[in-house]
């Protein structure tokens, strides 16, 4: 199953809802005939994929809210700077000028952090 696809005009569905019994992380395929990234810059993360391509998107283990998404091509998105293999350094307002499309994550509130509380007994 995919939760997410990209195509040359942007991300669809362009929000993306994780319910609290999924884990943190969106199957995405690009559909697109270049090479794209779905980026959520207030979490720090990315992901690239070449044209045709399906990859799994991480997404950090115990967060939860709404977060911006962005889809763009993999150019736009090294032009900006924003591939640091390390950290996503780019803000929401550099994205948005150069986006495919801009859409909404959700990561509804789950019981996750028990695992570590669990874990500290």
């Amino acid at each position: 199953m995919v939760d997410l696809t990209i195509n040359a005009a942007g991300c669809s569905p362009a929000s993306v809802t994780l319910t609290p019994n999924r884990e943190p992380a969106l199957t995405v395929r690009n559909a697109a005939p270049e090479a794209m990234v779905v980026s959520v810059p207030t979490m720090d993360r990315w992901i690239e994929l070449e044209a045709g391509a399906t990859g799994v998107f991480e997404l950090p283990r115990y967060i939860m809210g709404t977060f911006d998404l962005f889809c763009l091509s993999t150019a736009d998105h090294r032009a900006l700077g924003g591939d640091n293999p390390f950290l996503c350094v780019l803000e929401p307002a550099e994205l948005a000028p150069v986006a495919r499309s801009a859409g909404i994550l959700v990561i509804e509130p789950h019981e996750r952090i028990r695992e570590v509380l669990e874990q500290n007994r």
